[in-house]
């Protein structure tokens, strides 16, 4: 009631005014003693009221309550740091997006003298000097950060992050330790340890960890990459350790991989523990088997493996041929029992199988071209090897090594160029 009584009266107030300014040409006269008058001008008089109240308004606060009037003083003031400190803030996310690393230099000194600045900034900061600055300067601010802001276990997680980036695998090996302390079923911490063990070619223990990481974090970790570097990290570690086999569990791979390629690797582990064995016939015929299966060429090469390996036994050969009798009966297959005859100095049995090879127009593989070549060479039929060069065209390849490699590259590819009797 009293505001609504204050308000009528100040409408009052303005309509009077209003009319003595139509009265006075916009200016309101106050005639004092005798002939002495004020003349105001009426936006003059009205602001001067409103000013005039606030002040009284604001004396009565004060000396009614002088500790609500100072605490609303406070109040105000530290909203308007809120709003500059938020102000700096977003500023400082816009230049980290721009990359402009003098506008984020002189943008985080401004963060940096506010106590109040979140620590998830000066992490950004941190990561974003990777980008400008060399690598030790970049650890040696981390170093400090942690000193002045100790147990900050999101600071420790970003520090193990920038390890793994820059990969520092020694000072790595140190920060694990404590990483796996503090959050061993972290996801970042798991990747960040399945890739050290990795670097030290620590297969089994490496592939475990990213089987926990598909088992804990299906939805972070199903990417076609992650998944690629997985089977072969597996290939791996059953290479060098065939009784790993026994121990690994492929069921929590049916979520993530075809079951074709489950049993691809379920035959590489099988094949590696014959092969540690020195069971070549075996290890040769479960190569074949699955091959014709799956269509798989890394089987091929695997069985090329075990039958150079055996000393290119004619047992090891035979699981091969009699693949070339069956219905199943492949020309990639055939290549490479035809490369192995070649091998075996069994020059004829060769090229009767490259005689009978059959290829689309332009896809003819240069392990094919290599033996029809060096067939043509081992014969005597000069007069075919010009033609027989000329379709190979092996120079485009040579032509292409780079003056410091100072090598040919490996062709194991192709075939032992002179092989021993």
């Amino acid at each position: 009631m009293k505001r609504l009584i204050g308000l009528i009266l100040l409408l009052l107030l303005i309509s009077g005014l209003g009319y003595f300014a139509l009265l006075n040409s916009h200016n309101v006269a106050v005639h004092l003693y005798g002939s002495f008058t004020l003349q105001f001008a009426v936006w003059t008089l009205i602001i001067g009221s409103f000013v005039l109240g606030f002040l009284l308004s604001e004396a009565r606060v004060l000396f009614s309550s002088p500790q609500g009037w100072i605490r609303r003083l406070r109040i105000l003031w530290e909203r308007r740091e809120e709003k500059q400190r938020l102000r700096h803030q977003d500023h400082f996310q816009e230049v980290v997006l721009e990359g402009n690393y003098n506008e984020i230099e002189k943008t985080y000194r401004l963060l940096e003298k506010d106590p109040e600045t979140p620590l998830q900034l000066k992490i950004q900061h941190l990561e974003q000097l990777r980008f400008f600055e060399n690598p030790q300067e970049v650890l040696l601010k981390y170093d400090e950060m942690m000193s002045d802001e100790p147990d900050q276990i999101e600071l420790e997680l970003s520090y193990f992050r920038m390890l793994i980036r820059l990969k520092d695998w020694d000072r790595l090996e140190e920060q694990s330790v404590q990483m796996k302390k503090k959050l061993p079923d972290h996801p970042e911490v798991l990747e960040g340890l399945s890739k050290m063990m990795a670097q030290k070619q620590l297969w089994k223990e490496c592939v475990e960890l990213e089987q926990r990481l598909l088992e804990q974090f299906p939805k972070k970790h199903t990417e076609i990459f992650f998944l690629e570097e997985h089977t072969e990290h597996l290939k791996k570690s059953f290479q060098q350790d065939p009784q790993f086999h026994h121990r690994w569990d492929s069921n929590y791979l049916k979520n993530f991989l075809p079951d074709q390629k489950i049993r691809f690797l379920n035959a590489i582990a099988e094949v590696e523990l014959l092969r540690s064995q020195n069971e070549y016939e075996k290890g040769s015929e479960l190569c074949t088997n699955h091959y014709l299966e799956s269509g798989e060429m890394e089987l091929l090469r695997l069985w090329e493996d075990l039958f150079l390996e055996s000393g290119k036994k004619s047992s090891v050969l035979a699981t091969l041929k009699q693949a070339q009798h069956s219905k199943k009966r492949n020309a990639y297959a055939s290549l490479i029992l035809a490369k192995a005859h070649y091998q075996r100095m069994e020059f004829e049995k060769s090229a009767a199988i490259i005689s009978r090879l059959n290829w689309p127009e332009g896809s003819v593989p240069e392990l094919h071209q290599a033996l029809n070549f060096m067939l043509a060479r081992q014969g005597h039929r000069e007069l075919e090897l010009p033609y027989l060069i000329s379709e190979w065209l092996p120079e485009e390849r040579m032509l292409g090594i780079p003056l410091e490699k100072m090598k040919i590259p490996d062709s194991s590819s192709l075939l032992e160029m002179h092989p021993k009797a």
